[in-house]
């Protein structure tokens, strides 16, 4: 079986080439097709594979197989078997892939030159990037160092080597060495005087080239660490969306972008006064509708007290609270429905009686639909319509008689 040569490999900037058609076929319903050369990347080493299109198709897929790059494509190709095809990256595409991966190799030369922490994996995404490494303490200053570092690199403008070396020993990590022991020979990505290390990706000539690298965050992942970022005209997009999200959040507040955080602190801490307040407020408003209840929905029945109410508007929290400050009383069964924001009901008794609440509940939604659950004293339920809770609290009352 034959290889396919691998354009990218010889030069990543190449963007249209020709092939013979090797082989087409019907691989599950995706139209596949083999070229004997070809400039498309396939998804690998935590690189995204290549767009474009051949012969005016669009490539929604590349893979390798055996050293065989697949092309899968939207439409089946015209072209038979030994036939000469055109085919042309998206080079936007393959620029910014080039500059995602190349600043990988920047950032993993930094953690492991500085830090002494080889890079464990590598993934590219649409939209963000991420390396793991084995788990270290890392603070804001000191990532923020390892950025400007990396940032450094690419200011340098070093010349970047792409060959194929059989002698392993030019590695200067051991970083991949799975491939070593697997491949016969290496394609080294050799950063001028700085990183050297195996990889099969598509690369910048020059650091300059991947423009600016900017870490996003980091986060623990047991035993390591995974580190997102953005290189080039992904993080000049990024900067560019936040600048305009911050330069609005300034006209609004009506003040400098300079100030804009301290402006957030500040109404921060006045909203947590305000709700602090409120919530005290709301309190005290529990508890005279809890007195009024009592005053004015309170009845004897059977031996008990009863009281009952829907609200045609209250929160379930509330309702929840002015339950509790009711069932304080002694013999004392509580019915409360709220039919707003969100329809519900609440069922409690005091502790000096012996009603199996959860069994009333449970009846009650097998007669309408909601979710609750609850305490031996107070169960609370949420139904699906608020028509229901007028209904559900007479038959509330039934099953406690």
């Amino acid at each position: 079986m034959m290889q396919t040569v691998k354009l990218y490999h010889q030069d990543s900037y190449q963007t249209k080439f020709q092939a013979i058609v090797e082989d087409k076929y019907d691989d599950q319903g995706r139209h596949a097709l083999i070229l004997n050369q070809t400039c498309f990347y396939p998804l690998s080493g935590g690189q995204l594979s290549d767009k474009g299109t051949i012969e005016g198709i669009p490539v929604i897929a590349v893979e390798e197989r055996e050293e065989r790059i697949v092309h899968y494509l939207e439409r089946e190709i015209a072209a038979g078997i030994g036939e000469l095809v055109s085919g042309e990256i998206d080079w936007h595409q393959r620029l910014d892939h080039m500059q995602q991966h190349t600043g990988q190799h920047i950032l993993s030369g930094v953690l492991m030159e500085f830090w002494q922490r080889e890079t464990q994996s590598f993934h590219m995404g649409d939209d963000i990037c991420t390396l793991d490494i084995l788990a270290m303490p890392f603070d804001e200053p000191e990532m923020k160092e390892i950025e400007r570092q990396a940032n450094q690199i690419i200011y340098e403008n070093r010349v970047i080597r792409h060959y194929f070396s059989k002698n392993k020993l030019e590695l200067r990590t051991d970083r991949f060495k799975e491939k070593q022991e697997k491949l016969e020979k290496l394609r080294i990505i050799d950063i001028e005087n700085f990183d050297c290390s195996a990889c099969g990706g598509t690369h910048c000539r020059q650091t300059g080239e991947v423009g600016i690298i900017k870490i996003l965050g980091w986060e623990n992942r047991k035993e390591k660490i995974r580190i997102s970022f953005l290189c080039g005209y992904r993080a000049l997009g990024d900067y560019q969306e936040k600048h305009r999200i911050l330069k609005n959040i300034s006209q609004f507040f009506t003040t400098g972008i300079e100030q804009v955080e301290e402006k957030i602190r500040q109404l921060s801490m006045e909203e947590k006064g305000l709700t602090k307040s409120y919530q005290k407020m709301e309190r005290k408003i529990n508890e005279w509708e809890s007195e009024d209840l009592k005053k004015n929905n309170r009845r004897a029945e059977k031996g008990i007290f009863l009281i009952e109410k829907i609200f045609p508007e209250q929160k379930v929290q509330n309702l929840n609270q002015i339950t509790m400050l009711l069932t304080r009383e002694e013999k004392t069964v509580t019915i409360l429905g709220s039919e707003e924001p969100e329809p519900a009901i609440c069922l409690a008794c005091s502790a000096d009686l012996s009603y199996n609440l959860k069994e009333i509940l449970n009846q009650l939604l097998s007669e309408f639909t909601g979710k609750g659950g609850g305490s031996d004293f107070l169960v609370l339920a949420k139904l699906e319509k608020k028509e229901d809770i007028k209904k559900a609290c007479q038959r509330a009352a039934e099953l406690f008689n």
